[in-house]
């Protein structure tokens, strides 16, 4: 079965085995983006990046295990023979953090290994406020990329925690028992490998999401920010709140990712944009479409709300390949039905190819009907 590890980075290969001077330095200008650099810093920074680079190039596994904490619990997974079919490195949003991605992406690859450095936006120790941005973006690529290219069972995932910033590490740990088959760390003696499996967890137990479906729609669907009274009922870990609007914190999304499909595959739900419609002819073939179908269906209704939303907004029109909103072609339902479709959706595109047919009254849009690909 082929694994892919997924590794945070930190900045253990350009601060390990340096002098004291130039670690100060490397440790004051952590959080730092290229641009906060002032000239002299970047001439010392560069010059020391270009040597350890250099460094890299020819080492060994046992220096390359020595410099890179990241290095160290891969090479210790694989018994000092570094193997994994893909590895992914999570660079802080600094410049020391995307270089040393880098670098440790060039060394795996230097032993035919697959490497791929995934800067995520916002990442850094520097203020809570852009961490917890990027913890949200984290939870998205996980739910948005890492399952979808790498699915289990057919692939191994798993999160290599040794090196890394330790308030990056804390949350991929929990981020670990939804996305991942096992952490990793190297334990306190250094050379020995702790290993911690995916346990089992019972998601939403207290049904949050199913009781307040509409208020996390919402909220994760449409991005809004609600009044806090309309949250009252939620969890505070799930919220964050700023003055008194909330939206979903990391863990909230996180939870909703991994739940929210239960919910979607039991009924028809309400529109989450006033400007849709339902007819009830629609509503009455959505009875006896399987829990599969179900769930395609709410999931395409949510884009289509999104892109009714959007359109008359000053933001870029949401129009994914998988909604495909668009005008008809001539007039296919002429004398079939009144009001008559005159624009059509993806319902799905694997199967039988359905899509969903409906007609503008005003700024409102009606489902008229779920029928076959004309």
């Amino acid at each position: 079965m082929p694994t892919v590890i997924v590794s945070p980075c930190g900045t253990s290969l350009l601060t390990n085995d340096t002098d004291d001077s130039l670690r100060k330095l490397l440790n004051k200008t952590t959080n730092c983006k290229e641009t906060e650099l002032n000239p002299e810093q970047k001439e010392v920074i560069d010059k020391h990046i270009a040597e350890r680079r250099e460094r890299m190039r020819k080492a060994k596994v046992s220096e390359a295990r020595k410099l890179s904490a990241e290095l160290n619990g891969i090479i210790t997974y694989y018994d000092g023979n570094p193997k994994g079919e893909h590895h992914i490195l999570l660079a802080t949003d600094t410049y020391l953090g995307s270089n040393t991605a880098k670098i440790v992406a060039e060394w795996l690859e230097q032993q035919k290994l697959k490497a791929i450095p995934k800067n995520i936006n916002y990442l850094s120790t520097k203020d809570i406020e852009s961490f917890r941005i990027a913890l949200s973006e984290i939870v998205q690529w996980c739910n948005e990329e890492l399952e979808k290219q790498y699915p289990r069972p057919y692939w191994t995932v798993v999160f290599n925690l040794t090196g890394g910033f330790k308030s990056v590490n804390g949350f991929l740990q929990a981020v670990a028992m939804f996305y991942a088959d096992e952490s990793i760390y190297i334990f306190e003696s250094g050379s020995q490998l702790l290993k911690i499996p995916r346990l089992p967890l019972q998601l939403d137990p207290e049904r949050f999401i199913g009781k307040h479906l509409q208020v996390f729609r919402r909220m994760a669907v449409l991005s809004e920010e609600l009044n806090a009274e309309e949250c009252k009922e939620i969890p505070e870990t799930l919220l964050e709140q700023i003055d008194d609007r909330v939206a979903l914190s990391e863990w909230g999304k996180l939870l909703w990712q991994k739940c929210y499909k239960q919910y979607y595959n039991q009924s028809l739900l309400p529109p989450l944009s006033k400007k849709l419609k339902y007819s009830a002819s629609f509503e009455q073939v959505t009875n006896n479409l399987s829990e599969d179908r179900l769930l395609i269906i709410n999931e395409r209704l949510d884009q289509l709300s999104l892109y009714l939303e959007s359109k008359d907004s000053n933001t870029q029109v949401y129009n994914p390949k998988s909604l495909d909103f668009k005008s008809l072609k001539g007039r296919p339902f002429r004398g079939r039905f009144s009001p008559e479709p005159t624009h059509e959706c993806d319902a799905w595109s694997d199967r039988d190819a359905k899509r969903l047919y409906g007609h503008f009254d005003g700024n409102d849009y009606c489902i008229d009907m779920l029928g076959n690909h004309l």
